[in-house]
């Protein structure tokens, strides 16, 4: 006499492979797609906390030169990515400034040096360079940069006054940081130069090859300072009955 295979017990095993079968693709399918979305979103914010922290620096640094502020100091996250400090002997991008009025001259190539934050997922660096907060994609097929926030140039067109900062930081050697760390700076020394008369001032702005934020300052000088464009990278500014050069060299500790 033949044994009847109990047919409810089948049935149960197979339900069992198809919701585990559910289980697993449903599991595959958050790990493929949901996994690096999740990424992707951790990475922006990690680039979007950097651009407010990295405007902050800036103010304290406008606190050291502006405020005689002796020291400043500030813990911050450099999540996702890496926070370094270049010297200013390290950056060949220069400025160099020249005048035309009172016998006419030159103020010698001046190299800002950097902080400098690189996302590891992003493709995005953002710089504090010269006073200056700038953001760039590290590997685009096209040059370009923007300024997230603007020094502290002006002209007065009232009295022909033209002012220019100059802030170079030095750090001894190259450092860099990632996660929790602390960053201070004090300024080491400033000098100023004014020059009566200068007429017509001349900025030029000549960018590192593989560090290039000539757009950002091209925007900034012919847009927020009125420069005109004359030559590659060269901005004029005509008229000036007072130029006035800061310049701080502030020394940023180790990470």
């Amino acid at each position: 006499m033949m044994t009847m295979m109990n047919e409810n017990s089948v049935s149960e095993t197979v339900g069992f492979i198809l919701i585990l079968s559910l289980v697993v693709t449903s599991i595959g399918i958050v790990t493929l797609y949901g996994y690096p979305l999740l990424l992707k979103q951790q990475g922006a914010t990690d680039v979007k906390n950097m651009e407010q922290t990295m405007i902050v620096l800036q103010n304290d640094i406008k606190s050291l030169c502006y405020r005689n502020v002796p020291y400043t100091e500030m813990m911050m996250q450099a999540g996702g990515g890496t926070l370094s400090v270049l010297d200013s002997g390290d950056t060949p991008q220069c400025f160099t400034i020249s005048w035309d009025g009172n016998g006419g001259g030159a103020y010698s190539s001046f190299n800002p040096g950097e902080l400098r934050y690189r996302s590891d997922t992003e493709n995005t660096i953002i710089t504090l360079e010269n006073g200056a907060v700038h953001e760039r994609l590290e590997f685009s097929a096209v040059a370009g940069s923007s300024m997230l926030a603007e020094p502290r140039w002006f002209y007065d067109s009232t009295t022909g006054m033209f002012v220019i900062y100059l802030m170079e930081l030095q750090a001894g050697s190259p450092m860099g940081a990632s996660g929790m760390c602390v960053i201070g700076m004090h300024v080491d020394s400033q000098t100023q130069t004014i020059v009566d008369g200068a007429e017509k001032v001349r900025v030029e702005y000549h960018p590192c090859t593989n560090d290039d934020y000539s757009v950002a300052w091209r925007n900034y000088l012919t847009g927020s300072v009125g420069m005109t464009k004359t030559a590659a990278d060269t901005y004029t500014k005509t008229g000036v009955s007072k130029l006035v050069i800061k310049q701080y060299v502030i020394t940023v500790d180790d990470l």
